[in-house]
């Protein structure tokens, strides 16, 4: 067992701190660089990497250290919480496989694929995890929750391929990004600055390490889409970390009877409702929202309105609107929300779209593209959308001018 926690810290710990820091970029830079196509990436991934990140643990395991926030006599509690919370957590991402589907490992589960496997990954996790420690321990002298965030922000931007954020190109792409890997990546890394703040190093270890041995070992993972990924990621360790805290202060005493009131429950609650919200509002749903800034579509559609919009992303969506809808389409850079008055099929330039505001006296001058088409209207809020109208309307471009 690791005991490590009974070293007092020193007057340089800061300058270890930057050191350990240095330490972690280094790494991030060097695996992201053009050396790993130099040297072959078999000999950087099961070689070169793994001895850099074993050289970095001694030397980290030779710095002194501080001891754990958390009780000692309750520390079998935390190694025992932490590996339950990562069995929960590999269960509710089964079960999300068995309703999205399960898919084959794409990982080698030979005997010396899985060896390659533990040589490539163990170093560089048990390193960062006794790096993470060091530094929560360090600047946590209290629950000061700004540190665990600041770095798990750190830890999660160089936990992930520099590629991976340069291969961004479009708001949707930033979203799925976002939510399929940052967003989780972070909430798992604050969970375990939590663990290793109250445990130390080995109870962070227990956690993330289960977990990157069932996606690195199990022959079969959850094939699940990315909203339920983003879903199972984000609430899955706000809700451990809320439940670890309410464990370890009951357990020595420290929680007030009040606080016992206190549901985790509606926090997760909360947390769902804010993660759909903040998901709906940018269109990661088939069914986004809309502002109607003009009065083009009057009676109907009033500015300050917002309109629903249902996504179309194939042509068999484009073929079900006929004459009265109201597609919401873009033109020069500006979402416009018209109704259809005639559909054009023609053998050369296929089919169009003649549109036309309710108010306007005439029709739109050019006709909708297939291709320009964002969705179909198919609900309005009247009145919803005007504090977003009064912000605009601050703006250089004249709400005349715009639907949003």
């Amino acid at each position: 067992m690791i005991t490590r926690d009974k070293f007092l810290p020193t007057a340089n710990y800061n300058k270890i701190c930057l050191v350990l820091i240095i330490l972690i970029l280094f790494m991030y830079i060097l695996e992201n660089s053009n050396i790993v196509n130099i040297i072959g990436s078999f000999a950087f991934n099961y070689i070169i990497r793994p001895i850099l990140w074993m050289g970095f643990l001694a030397l980290v395991w030779r710095f002194p250290c501080i001891r754990a926030k958390g009780y000692l006599r309750l520390r079998k509690l935390l190694y025992f919480w932490a590996f339950n919370f990562a069995i929960i957590y590999i269960i509710i991402s089964i079960l999300a496989g068995l309703i999205d589907g399960l898919g084959k490992s794409p990982y080698d589960h030979s005997i010396m694929g899985i060896i390659r496997n533990i040589i490539s990954i163990g170093p560089a996790l048990v390193c960062r995890e006794f790096i993470r420690s060091y530094l929560i321990k360090g600047f946590n002298k209290e629950e000061r929750y700004w540190v665990f965030i600041l770095i798990a922000i750190f830890m999660t931007f160089t936990g992930i391929s520099f590629n991976n954020y340069t291969s961004l190109i479009s708001l949707s792409q930033l979203v799925q990004f976002i939510g399929q890997y940052l967003a989780p990546d972070f909430t798992q890394n604050l969970f375990a600055g939590y663990l290793a703040y109250l445990g130390g190093p080995l109870t962070s270890i227990t956690y993330m390490g289960v977990i990157e041995a069932f996606h690195w070992l199990s022959p079969v993972l959850p094939d699940i889409k990315w909203i339920t990924m983003a879903l199972i990621g984000i609430l899955c360790p706000i809700f451990f970390m809320m439940s670890m805290q309410n464990i370890y202060y009951t357990a020595s005493k420290q929680l007030r009877k009040k606080d016992l009131e206190e549901s985790p429950l509606s926090w997760l609650i909360t947390s769902i409702i804010s993660i759909l919200i903040v998901w709906f509002a940018v269109g990661v749903f088939p069914i986004y929202p809309s502002v109607i800034a003009t009065g083009s579509m009057e009676p109907e559609i009033k500015p300050g309105d917002i309109i629903l919009v249902e996504r179309i992303v194939d042509i068999e969506g484009i073929n079900k609107l006929k004459v009265g809808d109201i597609i919401q389409f873009q033109r020069d850079g500006i979402l416009i929300s018209h109704r259809i008055i005639d559909i054009k099929r023609e053998e050369e330039k296929g089919i169009s779209f003649i549109t036309k505001g309710d108010n306007n006296s005439g029709q739109d001058p050019d006709p909708v593209k297939p291709e320009n088409i964002r969705g179909q209207v198919i609900k309005t809020i009247p009145k919803l959308g005007w504090p977003t109208l009064l912000i605009k309307s601050k703006g250089n471009i004249p709400l005349d001018e715009i639907v949003f």
